[in-house]
């Protein structure tokens, strides 16, 4: 499931109203309804233990990783992967 949701979201509009949810039940809910429209039959729990189990897969971010999604400051490289191997 967690790859199907994955395909989903490789959608651009999907993704644009996923962001743009108040909360994370309202993504949830945008994700359930998208992947019934795609023949899915996702459950809003089984959407939020998936969502749950991604979460656990990524490493945890910096402080400068959370300025610079939160637009407190631009990120000083580019890197090559998640590994912080100092590789731009």
């Amino acid at each position: 499931m967690i790859n199907d949701i994955k395909k989903m979201l490789q959608n651009a509009q999907l993704q644009q109203q996923v962001k743009a949810a108040t909360n994370l039940v309202e993504a949830i809910k945008i994700i359930v309804s998208a992947g019934a429209e795609k023949g899915y039959s996702f459950t809003q729990e089984s959407v939020a233990q998936a969502i749950g189990s991604l979460k656990l897969e990524e490493p945890e971010l910096t402080e400068a990783d959370l300025l610079a999604v939160a637009g407190g400051a631009a990120p000083l490289s580019i890197r090559c992967c998640s590994c912080r191997c100092g590789n731009s």
